[in-house]
């Protein structure tokens, strides 16, 4: 056995079989860093390659784990091993490849309808990275490798992906309504059910939710919840935690959660490590019920092995149990973080803004959220004013929030009223010329509602929640009701999310 040490990485293969290899390292946030090994095998390449190409590729990927995470080289490695292995196939050279030269390079472009965008952005990221490597044919330039070529451009390729998988606000009140239906029929347990509205509250990666503990959910003396995250894919050797403040349906929800995975595997931990447990924690155990049937989450209190793991248990599962393929329901973290950016876009939030909210480490995606609900609310703009318009957008999208200190027409206020207090709130503002008699509990499905930022919408929340309630104990003939109620229930749920990641990440802006 051989091994190569990098700080505190370890990389290690037999002998007899050098272009296997593994490397293993710690991953995580400062506080709970744990041992992650990630597996590569380049012996399926020989076919193809010489000896002395394997070896400088191996070489490449383990200097690599001194600016890219385990994570981030695992999927390089697949790019890159899928592309050298699909040109073997091809058959184009008669002897075995030592070096990527121009030939290599003109061979590769004639046959890139073969490969897709990825594959081949990964192998020009290898030479950027280290155009000296003995990988490469001295001479060589990054415009000398190919490139998937689209008229579109990477910002409309980004509009596209995103209006292919994003959700409709009514798409997204859908899904909650069918979660609040199959979870009161005892169709949904409290796992999937809290996972759902969490989702739909912080818009995080499935790497990032698998890695939340039992205390990371916090209750102030005011009643007030908090979910600590773990952050993924921000660029970040070492992840930081991000605090966000949650409604407290979200809360309560997660603290439900909560007392089930320590009534349920609290016995599988040490007492005093029962804190440590993964609020969505892996389900299966060995017969007995004494320890998890995962070694992986033996070793790190009940944690799924990965992002994709916790994917497969939680939105895939719970998209292929209650929704039907026709629907065009998805509920992975893409889907739901594009939903998110479009929604906070069409509400007025700024690129920079939408950026901060949803931790991305680049403006460019938050950019085509903007262009997005850009041209979806001034389509007919002409060309020759929309240099000036994307320039000052930000500003102007801005006037879809309102204040309650602002001075909105009394015709046009939306009044809400809290019994509890028998105070009576301004919540937001009627884009149309008058309030509708209606308002406010159909407001929040409407495209024209203006909402205030510093309004207390939990008002008319606890007022469509008791709705729900009320009609829901009159039995099966006000069933119609119920759902009427649920579904503007979930509406204020999606517009009050809205307003919390805009308002957390203005105020995060002025500190």
């Amino acid at each position: 056995m051989s091994y190569q040490i990098i700080g505190n990485t370890v990389v290690e293969w037999e002998d007899d079989t050098p272009l296997a290899f593994s490397i293993t390292g710690e991953v995580g946030p400062k506080d709970r860093r744990v041992s992650k090994t990630v597996e590569f095998d380049f012996t399926d390449l020989r076919k193809g390659f010489a000896e002395e190409f394997l070896e400088a590729l191996k070489k490449h990927f383990i200097e690599c784990v001194n600016r890219l995470s385990l994570t981030s080289i695992d999927t390089d490695v697949k790019n890159i091993q899928s592309l050298l292995l699909k040109m073997t196939k091809l058959e184009n050279f008669e002897e075995p490849i030592a070096v990527i030269d121009e030939a290599f390079l003109l061979c590769l472009g004639a046959e890139k309808s073969n490969f897709n965008a990825t594959q081949l952005q990964r192998l020009k990221s290898v030479f950027t990275a280290n155009p000296q490597s003995s990988l490469f044919q001295n001479g060589l330039t990054a415009s000398d490798f190919p490139t998937h070529t689209d008229k579109r451009g990477l910002r409309g390729r980004r509009i596209d992906n995103i209006l292919a998988v994003a959700l409709t606000r009514a798409s997204v009140a859908h899904i909650l309504n069918v979660c609040d239906n199959a979870y009161i029929n005892g169709l949904m347990d409290i796992r999937h059910y809290s996972f759902v509205y969490l989702a739909f509250s912080v818009f995080a990666r499935p790497n990032s939710y698998r890695q939340i503990r039992v205390d990371d959910l916090v209750v102030t003396s005011s009643g007030q919840y908090f979910i600590n995250i773990v952050a993924s894919k921000t660029g970040e050797a070492i992840p930081s935690q991000i605090t966000y403040g949650i409604n407290e349906r979200v809360g309560v929800l997660l603290a439900k959660q909560r007392q089930n995975v320590v009534e349920t595997y609290g016995h599988l931990v040490a007492p005093e490590d029962v804190h440590k447990l993964a609020l969505f924690p892996y389900r299966r155990l060995i017969e007995g019920g004494s320890q998890w049937l995962s070694s992986y989450a033996n070793e790190n209190y009940g944690m799924y092995s990965s992002g994709p793991q916790f994917a497969k248990s939680f939105p895939t599962a719970i998209k292929q149990r209650f929704f039907n393929d026709d629907e065009g329901i998805d509920l992975h973290g893409k889907t739901l973080r594009h939903t998110m950016g479009t929604l906070l876009a069409q509400a007025g939030s700024s690129s920079t803004t939408i950026q901060a909210a949803l931790k991305h480490a680049t403006p460019d995606v938050a950019h085509a959220y903007v262009d997005i609900a850009f041209h979806g609310m001034m389509e007919e703009l002409s060309e020759a004013m929309r240099p000036a318009f994307e320039e000052h957008l930000p500003a102007l999208l801005n006037l879809n929030f309102v204040s309650q200190d602002d001075a909105i027409p009394m015709e046009k206020q939306i009044q809400s009223f809290d019994a509890i207090t028998g105070k009576l709130e301004t919540t937001g503002e009627c884009g149309k010329s008058i309030a509708c008699e209606n308002a406010p509990m159909v407001c929040y499905a409407c495209p024209r509602f203006i909402p205030c930022l510093d309004a207390d919408h939990s008002i008319n929340l606890r007022i469509a929640e008791q709705g729900v309630e009320e009609m829901r104990a009159r039995g099966k003939p006000f069933q119609h009701l119920v759902d009427r109620a649920t579904n503007a229930k979930n509406h204020i749920f999606i517009v009050m999310n809205a307003i919390e990641l805009h308002r957390q990440t203005m105020e995060g802006a002025q500190q």
